[in-house]
């Protein structure tokens, strides 16, 4: 999709606000397409160099073919460090995120694909103003809120691919700040299974930036959001999965 030059200048806006780290007043009432909105994260993407390779990270929310979705650029492996944000608060959302151990030939065929799992940790980034509770349209524009993903350590994903939707609405989550425990959580994922979004992932990656390929890694919704302060050590543990850590700089 070409960019019109009111999407040109979206994306200038958004490059702007990133290099300055000031955030952009957008017109949130004039709302953008999603094909707009894809398009516009792809030019973002372009130029700033992200993906000379095609997108080797995913997130994705919703499920069957009602998703959103955003190529992620740099994945930093627990324990990691981010950077001062300039914020008082910082959001994080826990969650679960599979790599492809293979290229999906079809929507039916990517849950066969996975070769393992981990625990991740999105840092949620906005570069508008009042970008967290902007129309979604706009969210997706800006990257889906996107600012940082951590993730631990990768397990085989051959135990875990018989779970049911009772087996998750089970799953334990927790948030630990400091050491300590802050939030504990069981079966919230937004839809009830980490997989739902996958099948509408394959069909839009091959849309709009030539498809899924083998060794990406894809994070599947938030099971808490959580805000947090610059200087916290944040730790997110998934029962059986494992765990993921980052230091917030202060």
């Amino acid at each position: 999709m070409t960019l019109s030059a009111r999407n040109q200048a979206i994306v200038q806006h958004l490059l702007e606000a990133r290099r300055s780290n000031q955030p952009w007043q957008a017109p949130f009432d004039e709302t953008p397409t999603a094909d707009e909105a894809y398009t516009i994260q792809a030019a973002v993407g372009a130029a700033l160099g992200w993906f000379p390779e095609g997108p080797k990270a995913w997130k994705v929310g919703g499920k069957g073919q009602q998703i959103s979705a955003a190529a992620l650029p740099e994945v930093l492996q627990s324990p990691a460090a981010w950077p001062a944000t300039g914020s008082d608060e910082v959001v994080i959302e826990a969650e679960i995120a599979l790599r492809l151990a293979r290229t999906p030939a079809n929507a039916q065929d990517v849950a066969a694909c996975i070769g393992t799992v981990c625990v991740s940790i999105e840092i949620v980034g906005t570069r508008l103003v009042g970008g967290l509770t902007a129309p979604s349209a706009w969210k997706l524009v800006d990257q889906g809120l996107h600012a940082g993903l951590v993730i631990g350590a990768e397990l085989p994903y051959a135990p875990f691919a018989a779970f049911t939707l009772d087996d998750w609405a089970r799953q334990s989550c927790k948030l630990l700040v400091n050491g300590q425990l802050v939030t504990e959580k069981r079966g919230t994922h937004p839809t009830g299974d980490p997989l739902s979004g996958l099948p509408g992932l394959v069909e839009h990656a091959a849309k709009y930036t030539g498809g899924l390929r083998a060794g990406d890694l894809i994070t599947t919704g938030a099971w808490i959001v959580e805000k947090v302060r610059p200087g916290n050590k944040v730790e997110v543990q998934f029962e059986g999965f494992g765990s993921a850590q980052v230091q917030l700089a202060n």
